[in-house]
Order: structure tokens, then sequence, then C-alpha cells
């Protein structure tokens, strides 16, 4: 039989593990924060932070997205991203534009570490043969900071009665309590018709400029690493109600990777006695490919004439299972978009 006392012990033992690796990740030229980038696993539903080149390519005259992810509440103090973005398609001298502009927030550990995104996006498409092709320009600023005050250091150990003692000094002088900085990221999209199967995918690059990023004030030389990340799904019609679409995200930045991999299957309710149009499912995993198998991801949505609600969830597998008893990330989505813009008549129906 299992030690259920000592079971106990785990989540709060984790949760202290994840806080001082986020701080440290913070604090430390040689760690830094390359494993605390934003992402979602509904990562669509946040469309300008998967890719630049996805301003005003939702085929409507707007759309406005929100994602929130919740993740690690059973472990400890939660992780929580907040997402939201607008943007529009636009037409100048018969050329097709794209503009939006999307704010994120993340909330990290017990020490009120956060950031802040502000993100002006801007794009510009073109059709040759069928084929669609998009380039987008996303500069941004970015806040961060954390609370100075809730961290104790080395030199706060009070050997006398073997405890961290707050009113001793930190010793810790050049560290600021927060940081801001100037971001910038690209990216191309392309898309075509291929009979009625619509495959799409796309390619960007995240903090182009590499930007400083440390709290400490004596060493500037600590930059954030440029993210790759590649993306692509095939919309493919099964019958004149099912469909499914096959999706993957794989991002990449110096020392770590991950694989989003699964589909997206629809129902359409065409003569339902309520205004849905299709209800779909969620059936993803996430994979470091040279690690583990990290989370199975399960969810569902439903579509209105004007909004997209999906729910998902991250089953937690990899071996932090153990401390975790499977339990992941929770995930809430909500896209609005406003009338379908005209089409003209020289471009391809797939655009819209």
């Amino acid at each position: 039989m299992r030690d259920s006392n000592k079971n106990k012990k785990h989540p709060s033992n984790l949760k202290w593990v994840l806080v001082f690796a986020v701080i440290i990740g913070c604090l430390s030229p040689e760690i830094h924060i390359q494993a605390q980038d934003i992402h979602f696993s509904q990562f669509y539903a946040a469309p300008l932070l998967t890719n630049p080149a996805n301003t005003g390519m939702s085929g409507e005259n707007f759309r406005v997205a929100n994602n929130f992810r919740n993740q690690w509440g059973k472990i400890g103090v939660p992780f929580r991203t907040f997402y939201t973005s607008i943007d529009k398609k636009l037409s100048i001298s018969n050329q097709s534009f794209g503009i939006g502009g999307a704010i994120v927030h993340d909330q990290s550990s017990a020490f009120n570490l956060a950031a802040d995104e502000f993100l002006v996006s801007v794009s510009y498409s073109k059709i040759t043969n069928n084929h669609q092709f998009t380039v987008g320009l996303q500069p941004g600023f970015a806040y961060k900071s954390y609370n100075l005050n809730s961290l104790t250091f080395g030199s706060q150990f009070d050997g006398s009665n073997e405890l961290f003692n707050p009113n001793l000094p930190s010793s810790e002088n050049n560290l600021a309590g927060s940081l801001q900085y100037f971001d910038m990221n690209v990216g191309i999209y392309w898309r075509t018709l291929i009979r009625n199967i619509m495959p799409s995918a796309g390619l960007s690059i995240s903090h182009f400029l590499r930007p400083v990023v440390t709290f400490s004030a004596s060493d500037q030389t600590v930059r954030l690493p440029v993210k790759i990340s590649f993306h692509g799904q095939v919309n493919i019609p099964l019958t004149s109600r099912i469909d499914i679409a096959p999706t993957l995200l794989y991002s990449a930045v110096p020392g770590t990777n991950e694989l989003l991999l699964g589909a997206m299957e629809g129902y359409a309710l065409n003569d339902f006695f309520i205004p849905v149009k299709k209800v779909y499912a969620i059936t993803m995993v996430r994979i470091n490919p040279f690690k583990n198998i990290d989370a199975l991801i399960l969810g569902g949505g439903v579509k209105f004439p004007k909004f997209d609600l999906g729910i998902s969830y991250d089953i937690n597998v990899s071996p932090l299972a153990q401390a975790s008893y499977f339990n992941g990330a929770f995930e809430v989505s909500l896209i609005f978009t406003g009338d379908r813009t005209k089409r003209n008549a020289n471009e391809p129906c797939f655009i819209y």
C-alpha cells in the first residue's frame, strides 16, 4: 500500500520547484527564460500570436479572438494566460491587407511574475494561380515584473535557527523589479484549394530582434532567444455534414522544442432547431520530440453564426504526472466574427 501522507507532499514540493525554476530562469544569465514563452493548446484561437501573417485572414469583416489558459492549479499557484486580439481585412487600391492588434497577459508563480505584451500586426496578401500567400509583420512592446520582496536568498539564511529570515539583507542590490523591451515577430502563410480540400501552412519567427531580457542591472547580455514555429492544417470534408481538419504546430527555441499534433472533427447541424452551425471535437497530443509525450488534449466546441466557443483540457502524462495526478491545463476560447466581406469576382472562392 502506498504511503498517502508521503504522496500528499508531492504537490507542495513540486509547487516550489516550479516557482524557483521560473524565478531562477528570469535571473540567471545561463538559464534565462527560454521555456516560459506563452503558448496555447487552442493555438488557432490565438491567431495573431501564432503567426502575424494570420492577420486579416478570417474571411470575415473583422474578428475578435479571446483565449484563457489556467495551468498547474492542482499543484500550486496556477499559471494563467489571457489573450485577446482584433483583426480586419482591408482592400486598398485592389490590394489585400490586414491590420490588427493583440494584448497578452501571463501570470506565473507565487511571486507574481507577470508578463504583458502589446502587439500590432499588419499583413499583405497576394493570390497567384489559386494560391494565396500572405506575409505579416508584428512589432510589439513587452513589460515583465515580479515581486522582489517575496523572494529569499542565500544571504538571508539564519544559521542560528536554520531558517530563512527575510529581514536580513539580501545582498542583491543589482536586481530590478521590472523590465521592458521592444519586440518584433514576422511570418508567412499559404493556402490553396484542391477540389474541396483546403491545405494551409505557415512559418513564423518570434523575437526576431532578440531583445535584452534580464532583471539584473549588472548584466545586459541576456537576450530572448528566437522562436521558430511551423503550423499547418488540412480541411477535409468527408460528407455533406462531417469534416475533419488534421492540425499541427511545431515550435523550437535553443534547448527545447514542442509539437502539437491532432485533429478537429466537425459535424454540421444545418437543420437543427437552435442557431448552431456546427459542433466539433478536439483531439490532440503535445510531444517533446526528443524527450516524452507531455499531454493529451481533449475538448470540443460549438460554432454559432457569429461566435465560436471552444473548451479543452490538457491531461498531463509526462513524468510530472506522478505529482500532478494527470492534471494539466484548462483552456476556453471565444471568437466573434463580423459579417462576411464581399468577394471580388476575380478572387478564388476558397478565400472566403
